[in-house]
């Protein structure tokens, strides 16, 4: 619902900002400068954090299936999955003034995150082998946006301005998830009866319309040339994970094109639901009540980033 109404806002902002351009006048003083002149390029860069999804969900959940793991069976819990939470968001925008108070810009850029973690256990079950189990994912997330927005400028004085800003983009993200589990099995006695390694790369792509909305502080410090910050909230949410898998298990590969899928499955030990994601061809058709809440998993960049940076105008 908070989603649904950032959007809502966003959209009403953005045409709130662009509907002025009816109903406003440039002076004539504004009318005298050349239209060239009225181009300027903002480059800016800074921390943003993110929601990231069912993949954040996930990774936590897996550091609650693994301490579950260990309490039932008295043993020694290692690592901890790392969620990803924080990243960088870099842009460059093209911008035109409308007026002294209203400026339209078209701009694109580059949102980056990564997180490398590793959790297992070690676990002695009655009655069977002692398992050393380990699960190692490395996540890395790109994305780039094609925007287009306004701002309403807001002057303080002569050289320095405020300005609220909406609009939207249209995001093309790639996910890479490489993950690789080992289970060593041992005997009572200590001798080894097996060690299995697996891996998989999942190679990802989606792309979706989303919002963005905040506000912003400029300082002119030359003739055509300010210092600018600026904070906002963004509203992106990707829905379909799509490409390819490679997979390397015990004594045999394959690779395949498909979506990755969420699903909840329930842990005959605990007797709780765990989340999972998996790579398929199709959706897959497990069964209730062992599984629930299957559906395709989603990837959310939605969240806030501030940026520092510069507005340079060309002539």
């Amino acid at each position: 619902m908070v989603i649904k109404n950032f959007k809502r806002q966003a959209i009403a902002s953005t045409l709130l900002i662009f509907s002025s351009l009816f109903f406003s006048g440039i002076s004539q003083a504004e009318e005298r400068i050349n239209f060239i002149q009225r181009f300027s390029i903002k480059m800016s860069s800074g921390p943003s954090y993110f929601k990231i999804g069912d993949i954040n969900n996930h990774l936590e959940n897996g550091n609650e299936r693994h301490l579950d793991r260990v309490q039932y069976f008295n043993g020694i819990k290692k690592g901890d999955l790392k969620t990803i939470g924080l990243g960088s968001d870099s842009e460059i925008e093209l911008t035109f003034d409308i007026s002294s108070f209203l400026r339209i810009y078209f701009g694109t850029g580059y949102v980056y995150a990564k997180k490398e973690s590793m959790s297992g256990f070690e676990i002695a079950p009655p009655e069977f082998y002692d398992v050393d189990f380990t699960f190692s994912p490395r996540i890395s997330i790109r994305a780039v946006p094609l925007k287009l927005g306004a701002f309403l400028i807001i002057p303080l004085s002569q050289k320095a301005k405020i300005s609220i800003n909406g609009g939207v983009g249209y995001y093309l993200a790639k996910v890479n998830y490489y993950w690789e589990e080992r289970e060593i099995w041992t005997r009572k006695d200590g001798s080894l009866f097996a060690d299995i390694t697996e891996m998989g790369e999942w190679d990802l792509r989606s792309k979706v319309m989303g919002y963005h909305g905040g506000i912003g502080f400029e300082y002119t410090i030359a003739k055509n040339l300010a210092l600018v910050l600026e904070f906002q909230r963004r509203s992106v949410r990707m829905k379909r994970l799509k490409g390819t898998e490679i997979f390397l298990g015990s004594g045999y590969s394959e690779s395949f094109y498909g979506s990755v899928y969420y699903y909840e499955k329930k842990n005959s030990v605990t007797e709780k639901y765990y989340i999972g994601l998996g790579f398929y061809k199709e959706k897959p058709d497990y069964p209730s009540p062992e599984y629930r809440n299957i559906r395709d998993a989603e990837l959310d960049l939605s969240g806030y980033f501030l940026k520092i940076g510069i507005r340079i105008r060309l002539f």
